[in-house]
Parts: structure tokens; C-alpha cells; sequence
């Protein structure tokens, strides 16, 4: 009973800041919490830049306390980081589009398998939570993962591109939904990720959405990698 009581505990109380590791009875403690909310979004561009490439928005660096928070999301299943860190891409997507105009999120979408090692699909939550700071926001689910062969995070850059012209298929009639709000609604169409890398897979998206006959306007991401000299 004691161990159920406190695997309850560690539930409710994360014993540890995901942005620093100290101790903290919040999922991000007071000082994580400040720092990320001081930081302004702004545009980014991996270098090369992919041909097809959205015009792209994050918040910070892939680094230091952001790098540990969305691996501890994502990886470790800290579903309670859904609320913060969808704030933070909510953020990033009031930079990207004057409030005054409809977005739909389109979320970049996980394989099955990522979905069911992660207990759900992050992006989906991440955009949900990011909708609900902004009127006038919805979600669209045009492209849906296909099997990969190779983890991307182990292929060279010229492999990841070539992979992910072929990680993405279209489901019609989501897509065709979308098609009608914009022409309808003059919504903005925002590809939404949690990380940009080498700005492939955002490049891929958006080519799979053209090939439908969307056009995205822009992509929000919560970090952006660095070069490394």
C-alpha cells in the first residue's frame, strides 16, 4: 500500500524540475518557468536550407533546459509537460500570425509505432494545447506517418532527406476538408513540430500538402537545432 501510495505521489509531485533536474514539486520549477517565458520567438533557417522549406518560427535553442523538458515529454512520457510546453509552441505561433487572421494547426504527424511507445501522438496533444491560447484556431490531420525503416536521428543529412520525401501520405478526405476552410475561411495553414533539425521533414510535409492542394503559410516549432562549427 505504501508503494502505491507513492508511485501516486510521483504522479501528482514530479520529484524533479524537467528543465534543470532540481528538486520541485512542479513540473517546471519557478526559475525554468521564467526563463522560457522571457525568451521571444523569432525565424529561423537550418543552413542548407531545403528546397520547399515553410517559412519557420521557434522559441529557442534546442539546448540546455528546452533539449531536457521535450526529451522528458516526449521520450520519457512526462505527459504532464503537455499544458507548458504546448504554452510555449502557442507562443511561438502568436509570432508567426497576426492574431487577427484563422489558423488551422496542421500537426506533423508520428509513425505508429512512435505514437504507441510514447502512449499517444505528442504532436496532436502539443497542438491541442497550443489551439487553446489563440481564437479562432483549429486542428486538421492531412498527412498521416508511414513506416521507417532507419531512426532518423542516426541517418546523415542527405539520408534524412531523401527518407522524408517518403515518410508522409495524405488522407484525402482530411485533406479536402481542409481545402474548404481555407477557401471558406482564409485560414492560415501552420505546420506545428516540436523540434526543427535540418528542416527536411517540415519541407516534406509541405510538399505532400501542395501535392493536395494546400499551401502552408508557415511552421511553429518549440526549438530549433544549432550548427555546430
Amino acid at each position: 500500500m505504501l508503494g502505491l501510495i507513492e508511485g501516486l505521489v510521483d504522479l501528482v509531485l514530479p520529484a524533479a524540475c524537467a528543465g534543470c533536474e532540481e528538486a520541485s514539486a512542479r513540473v517546471l520549477c519557478v526559475r525554468c518557468s521564467a526563463a522560457f517565458g522571457a525568451v521571444v520567438p523569432r525565424r529561423t533557417w537550418p543552413d542548407p536550407l531545403p528546397v520547399g522549406m515553410p517559412a519557420t518560427f521557434a522559441l529557442a535553442a534546442y539546448a540546455g533546459a528546452v533539449r531536457r523538458a521535450i526529451v522528458q515529454y516526449k521520450e520519457k512520457n512526462r505527459h504532464e509537460l503537455t499544458g507548458a510546453l504546448g504554452g510555449l509552441l502557442g507562443r511561438v505561433l502568436e509570432r508567426a500570425v497576426p492574431p487577427a487572421v484563422p489558423v488551422v494547426l496542421v500537426p506533423v504527424p508520428s509513425t505508429a509505432a512512435a505514437v504507441r511507445r510514447r502512449h499517444g501522438d505528442h504532436m496532436l496533444r502539443l497542438a491541442r494545447a497550443a489551439a487553446r491560447r489563440r481564437p479562432r484556431t483549429e486542428i486538421a490531420r492531412p498527412l498521416r506517418a508511414l513506416p521507417r525503416g532507419d531512426d532518423s536521428a542516426e541517418l546523415t543529412a542527405v539520408q534524412r532527406a531523401a527518407a522524408a520525401r517518403l515518410a508522409f501520405a495524405v488522407r484525402p478526405r482530411s485533406a479536402n476538408a481542409l481545402r474548404t476552410r481555407i477557401r471558406c475561411g482564409g485560414a492560415a495553414v501552420v505546420l506545428v513540430d516540436d523540434i526543427v533539425t535540418t528542416g527536411v521533414t517540415l519541407a516534406a510535409a509541405a510538399h505532400r500538402l501542395a501535392e493536395a492542394g494546400v499551401s502552408v503559410d508557415c511552421a511553429a516549432t518549440i526549438a530549433a537545432t544549432q550548427r555546430r562549427s
